[in-house]
Formats: structure tokens, sequence, C-alpha cells
């Protein structure tokens, strides 16, 4: 993108920001789990500490939207008492998304040398402190954005923290006044996708049935880098595409999307403009392929991605909107990239 004076010092913050927060967030879940505690009749359990917490915490910005995208894995230590015993051991969360559902939380109890007694207050741990464990850890995308007001101001402000808790949204964001003097980009209002007339342009009968080419141009009101990053940084794409996916970064790596239903090889890269993968469905014939290219361009305000899918077999008659759907529609949607 060709741009003068200091348009890209983030003018408007066109572009994406962005900053990891998994140490602000081991603090988080260290003082908002430890000493949670229910009681169950005669039995008392309790987090007795936050063990672990390990996985990617990022708060991104654009165009003053900001967007939270993380994937922890936490391991929390309980305590317990009843039955005239005391017991101790480990509550394992495998994984803890941007998108997951509060009932969705699963949660590993574990005990430390069981025995009958200590395997009832284990039970206690699962059904009653899990539930306690769970009403507490829903708020986190929340609080991760809006810390300055969140549980910890006071404990951080003793501890002289507070600068350090608020600070990553600022990190993120250049208030419009501290842009005075600077040229600011017009608003930007994105042509719509090609129409369905073009992205069908050849037909090949060398397989059964025939395979075809598609194409299609579309428009992003962001940067190269920012389109580049959001097609292979695996947890932009867990946001758009709502879901686990595996996603490399290198020639030769293996992607999957989707719960498995878009899979394939990325076999070029070109940082910033040019990607070339083996893509395929999963209810394609086994071991056919078609070869997709995204190529991306600079614009003076935008980013122009032509997409070049050649070998989909001529019975994806509606490949093109499959494309706009879940790709270009998410993305945008999610990252405010037609904005």
């Amino acid at each position: 993108m060709t741009q003068t004076g200091t348009n890209w010092k983030n003018v408007n913050n066109w572009h994406w920001v962005e900053k990891n927060c998994l140490p602000w967030a081991k603090e988080y879940f260290i003082q908002k789990l430890t000493g949670t505690a229910v009681e169950k009749g005669d039995v008392k359990v309790s987090v007795n500490e936050v063990r672990d917490v390990t996985g990617d915490v990022d708060l991104n910005q654009r165009k003053g939207k900001i967007i939270t995208i993380f994937d922890v894995v936490l391991t929390l230590g309980w305590k317990g008492e009843g039955f005239g015993t005391t017991a101790e051991g480990k509550i394992f969360i495998p994984e803890y998304m941007h998108d997951t559902d509060a009932e969705d939380i699963v949660f590993d109890v574990s005990t430390d040398s069981p025995n009958s007694d200590r395997d009832k207050i284990k039970e206690v741990v699962r059904i009653e402190l899990t539930k306690a464990i769970r009403a507490r850890m829903v708020p986190f995308a929340k609080d991760l954005v809006d810390g300055e007001r969140g549980l910890f101001s006071g404990y951080l402000a003793s501890m002289h923290s507070l600068t350090a808790f608020t600070a990553h949204i600022k990190d993120v964001y250049i208030a419009p006044e501290e842009m005075k003097g600077h040229p600011v980009l017009k608003t930007y209002q994105p042509k719509p996708p090609a129409p369905e007339t073009n992205p069908v342009t050849s037909a090949c009968k060398t397989a059964a049935g025939g395979v075809t080419t598609i194409k299609q141009t579309i428009e992003f009101a962001a940067s190269p880098r920012d389109i580049y990053e959001t097609l292979l940084d695996v947890q932009r794409v867990q946001a758009w595409t709502r879901g686990k996916a595996q996603v490399g970064r290198e020639a030769g790596s293996a992607f999957v999307l989707f719960d498995g239903n878009i899979s394939g090889t990325t076999t070029e890269l070109v940082p910033n403009t040019k990607i070339v993968q083996q893509w395929r469905l999963k209810t394609w014939p086994v071991g056919h392929f078609s070869t997709v290219t995204f190529d991306l361009g600079e614009g003076s305000d935008k980013t122009v991605l032509k997409v070049t899918q050649s070998g989909v077999p001529v019975s994806e008659k509606e490949m093109a909107k499959q494309w706009e759907r879940y790709y270009w529609h998410s993305i945008k949607a999610t990252f405010g990239f037609d904005s």
C-alpha cells in the first residue's frame, strides 16, 4: 500500500493492532479462581491454587473495534474435607476459548491418594465446585477489555500495578486526539463481490464429471498483511471459523478447518503477497484436491484479494457462494474489514 506522511502509524486504527495478554490472564485467573469454595452438607471444597495457565490470549483492535481471541489451558489445585478425612487433587481444564459456551467447559477432576471417602469429596468438586469455577470464568472476555472496571482495580492499585492492568487497552488503541495533524483516510465503502457470472470461467473433462476453475475478487478495508495473517494465524483463523483449526505458516504444512470439512496443504507462501494451497472438501472423492491461489494486492485504502481455485468438480456449482459465506463474510464480520 502506497501512503504518505504518517498513515502507517495506524491512522484511525485502520489496520490490525494486537497485544499478547497471557501474563495479564495468568494474574486474572489466579485472583479470580483461587479461594473459590462451596459446601455440600458436611463437605467443604475449594480451589487452593492456580498451578498453570498456558496458551494464547490476544487483545486486538481495528477501527475502534476491540476483539478478544484466546485459547487457554488451566490447571488448578483443590482441597476438601468431609467424611472424617481430608483430600487434595487437581482440576484440569484442557480448553477454554473465546467462543466456548459456559456449559461446554470441560473439567477433568482427579484425587491425590484416592480412597472411598476421598472419592466422595471429589464428587462434590466435580459436581458443585466446577459450577462455581465456571461462573467465575465466564466474564473473562469482557474483563479482558474492561479491566479497569474489573475485580482487580483495588488489588492491583495496592500493588502499584493498575497501569499495567489497564495498559493493554491503550497499547492497541491510538485515540483520535493523539492523531491531530495526521492525515486520515476516508471511510472505505467496499464494492460488492464480483457477480456470480464471473467465477466460473473454464472447464475441462479430465475427471469424471469434469472440473472447473472459479475466480473471485474480494476487497477488504485492511492492509495485505492483515489479510495474510488472517488466513494463516491460527488464533485469527479460529476466530472467524468459530472453532478449532489447524494452520501452518510454512510451505508444506497441513491445514484443517470447520471440523475437518476443509483440509489440505499450503504449498507456497510469499509473505503478505501470495498463498497457494492444495484444498479439498471432505465430501469430494478421496484424493481429489483443487489448487487455490490467493493473490494480495495493495490499494490506497484497501486490499484487493484475487482468488483462483482450479480443479473444482463441476458439480460444486455453489462453491463461489460457499467461499463468500464461510470465508469472506465471516472474516469481514469478525474483524470489521468491510467498514
